[in-house]
This record gives C-alpha cells, sequence and structure tokens, in this order.
C-alpha cells in the first residue's frame, strides 16, 4: 500500500494509502481518528482484489478529537478533492461513525456501507436521521443499538474477544465484507443506466443532464425523460430491466412511468416478469423500517385495481405467507402486512378474506385489518361481504373512538357492500 499521497498537488488535505488497480470500482477505508490507515494491513489485499482503494489518516490537523460531524466534513472533501463521485465506505470504530454520517449526509454518494465495530452515538452527536441511510449496509459487531441507528442494516458478529475486527479475525471479517460488495444493488444497476444516457445524481432530489443542452432536473423529470425506455433496452436481459426498473423506483419514487411500465410488461409480449426477481423485490422494500411508498402504491395502482392481476399479486406480497402471521413474527413481516393490508382494498374478497382473518389472530395488525376492511368498503374497484366484514371487526381490539369504525359498522350491518353502489348509505350511517 503505497504512502503520502495527499489529494491536492499543494499537499493539503489528509494524508492517504492506496492499494488494488486503478480501473478498480473505489473503496475508502475509515479508521478511528487516532489511528492509522495501516491498521487495514491484515485485510487489506483481500479488500483491494478488484478494488481501488483509498485509506484516509483523518487524524491530525484533520481529525484527531474533533467532533465527527467535523470529520465527516473531511471525508467529503477528501472524496471530492480525489474527484470520487461514488464509492464504498467501510469504517471502524468511530470512523464507522465518520462513514455513518457521511452516508446520512451525502446519501447518493455511497454505494454501500461497512460498519465495523460501530460505538453508540455520543451525546455530542445528532443521531442519523433514519430516513437517509438509503445505502445497503452490514453492520460486523456493532453497538447494541446499532439497528436503531441504521435501520434495514445486515447485522453480523464476529468473535473478536474485545479487539478491532478486523485485526482479530481478518480472514473471516474481509470474506463476509467482499461477499456483501460483490452484490449490486437495484438502485446502483439503475445509476448505472442513468450514466450511461449522460445523467448523474448531484443532491438528494437533484440530477443533472450532461448531454446538450446541458441542464438540472428533478426526480420527476428523469421518470418522465428516462422511466419509460427500460424495457426497451436490448443491452439487458430481462431480469436486469426488471432490477433497474425497480431501481428506478427507489432512487426516484412513485411515478406512473416507472410502476407502470412493470405491471405492462408483465402482461405485455415480453412477460411474464421473472417471478422471483419480481414479488421478492416488492416483498423485501415492503418488510424495509424505510418507507418505501412507491411499492405499496404501486401495489395498489397497478396491480390489485387490475382484476387480472389481483390475486396473484396479493398472494405473491401476502396471502402465501398469511400462515407465518403467529405470536412471535418477525418484525419485517409484521411491517410488510400492515403495508400490504392497507393498500388491498381493490382485491376481491374471496382472494384475501382468510388473509384478512390470519391478520386479525395477530393484535398488531388489529387497525391494519380494520383499514383493510374501510378501503376494501369505500375504494372505486373495492370489494367486500358486508356479513364476513362484520364479523372481521367485531374481533378487533381498537381504540375507543376509532375514526369512521361506527360508521363503518352501521353500513356493513344494513348490508351495503361498496360506497359507490350506494353512496347515501354512508351520509346517512354518519348522521345515525
Amino acid at each position: 500500500m503505497a504512502d503520502h499521497h495527499t489529494p491536492t498537488p499543494d499537499g493539503s488535505g489528509p494524508a492517504y494509502r492506496t492499494a488494488g488497480p486503478e480501473d478498480g470500482d473505489p473503496l475508502v477505508l475509515l479508521t478511528a481518528p487516532q489511528d492509522t490507515a495501516g491498521d487495514w494491513a491484515p485485510v487489506r489485499d483481500a479488500l483491494a482484489r478488484g478494488r481501488r482503494i483509498h485509506a484516509p489518516d483523518l487524524s491530525g490537523p484533520t481529525g484527531g478529537g474533533r467532533p465527527a460531524p467535523l470529520v465527516r466534513d473531511d471525508l467529503l472533501g477528501f472524496l471530492d478533492a480525489l474527484g470520487l463521485d461514488r464509492v464504498d465506505l467501510v469504517g471502524h470504530a468511530t470512523g464507522a461513525l465518520v462513514a455513518l454520517l457521511a452516508a446520512q449526509a451525502a446519501p447518493h454518494r455511497v454505494v454501500r456501507l461497512v460498519l465495523a465495530d460501530l460505538p453508540p452515538a455520543l451525546p455530542r452527536e445528532p443521531p442519523a436521521a433514519p430516513g437517509r441511510i438509503t445505502a445497503p449496509t452490514l453492520v460486523v459487531n456493532g453497538a447494541a443499538d446499532a439497528a436503531g441507528q441504521v435501520p434495514d442494516a445486515r447485522m453480523l458478529a464476529i468473535a473478536a474477544d474485545g479487539r478491532p475486527v478486523h485485526q482479530a479475525a481478518p480472514a473471516e471479517f474481509a470474506t463476509a465484507v467482499e461477499a456483501f460488495l460483490a452484490e449490486v444493488p437495484d438502485s446502483e444497476l439503475a445509476r448505472r443506466w442513468l450514466a450511461g444516457s449522460g445523467i448523474t445524481q448531484t443532491g438528494e432530489s437533484a440530477w443533472w443532464d450532461a448531454d446538450p443542452p446541458a441542464c438540472s432536473l428533478t426526480a420527476d423529470d428523469v421518470s418522465d425523460q428516462m422511466g419509460w425506455l427500460v424495457f426497451d433496452d436490448e443491452d439487458l436481459g430481462l431480469a436486469d430491466r426488471l432490477r433497474v426498473a425497480l431501481g428506478l423506483m427507489d432512487l426516484l419514487g412513485a411515478h406512473p412511468l416507472l410502476a407502470g411500465q412493470i405491471h405492462m410488461a408483465h402482461l405485455g409480449p415480453r412477460g411474464p416478469l421473472p417471478q422471483d426477481v419480481l414479488w421478492d423485490g416488492y416483498r423485501r422494500r415492503l418488510e424495509a423500517v424505510r418507507d418505501h411508498e412507491a411499492y405499496p402504491s404501486s401495489l395498489w395502482l397497478d396491480w390489485f385495481e387490475d382484476p387480472g392481476t389481483a390475486g396473484t399479486a396479493f398472494a405473491a406480497v401476502l396471502g402465501d405467507d398469511r400462515h407465518l402471521l403467529l405470536p412471535g413474527a418477525p418484525e419485517p413481516l409484521v411491517r410488510r402486512a400492515r403495508r400490504v393490508l392497507e393498500h388491498s382494498g381493490p382485491v376481491g374478497w374471496d382472494a384475501k378474506a382468510e388473509t384478512y382473518r390470519a391478520a386479525a389472530r395477530f393484535p398488531a395488525l388489529h387497525h391494519a385489518v380494520f383499514r383493510a376492511v374501510l378501503r376494501s368498503y369505500h375504494d372505486l374497484y373495492g370489494d367486500l361481504d358486508p356479513v364476513q366484514g362484520l364479523t372481521l371487526l367485531d374481533g378487533l381490539d381498537l381504540a375507543p373512538g376509532t375514526e369512521h369504525l361506527a360508521p363503518l359498522r352501521r353500513v356493513l350491518a344494513d348490508g351495503h357492500r361498496h360506497h359507490y353502489a350506494s353512496p347515501q348509505a354512508w351520509d346517512a350511517a354518519l348522521d345515525r
């Protein structure tokens, strides 16, 4: 590993060390400020296979005892000086905290994030905002509250006897990190696909189109311009086109040219789309702590409102797993169930009734079941059996005075199936 590089010709900025092929994907290694880049030596060669490592010494005049947010700013300046737009970050101890803060402040610049021996957030440090950590994250031997600091992180424990994990168990640590970094997120595939058309991200919701006439773009602009082209890209296999489309939804949010094209491609001459990629992609995002609003909206508007796909889609994202809705069910499954239930109004009653009953046996989902029944009545394409719906409501433990509960019970007791079939019934129930 070469020593004593500096990021600018005048020698300003932190010294840093490099390893690996110059054309490799950039990987930045961060130690605690009191340590040096040489501390990565036990795993350097393994991590440098196929990657260009940059290991700055964020100490002395640029680190020392300074607060982590200031060191984070040094790190972002370091990336700017080297022209590294997007990097993988691996941090150790308070270097992991600096990496976390960088991923929070500039999520569009971090491809993947590895946090080793992550300490609890210090009282003087601002807590990480859960919704801002968008990079896939691996936490190795993190603090007890690491999941709270980094929602949706993958947690891994490696025996280290209190020593730095990359020094105590270098082979095991390097193997885990290599495997994690080898996974290319859908959002990264989407970024690379956009970059092929000269479009790069410059901020959380800001983009730049380098093709003449060069101009700045919003997320909606990118969706309007590129969202309908993915499934026409003959350079990509069908599974990769689907992954790019899902990645664009991750990056750009809900937009009919993104979500709608997936549904149309599934039903079109190139379909059906690969089921594992399609539905596993939806399930993972529906289980995330981070709210990917594009996905429940897409289920509702594209898949559930189409009678030809509603039953199959509902089964894939929840119905086939209803037997798992038992006491002690994992929280990710509960999050998925809650989001699907609350958007499932248009699904045919026969396709969803058993799942509703299974969810009603799980107290944490009682309010979601109520919302599901309510939307089944009010949705323009909703479907509901009034007798069975009322029986479901009778078994739910809901807060006294739950809004809309009383009139919903009244219309169901009177045998009404749907708001739009008898719109006066709801108004009458509100007056009773």
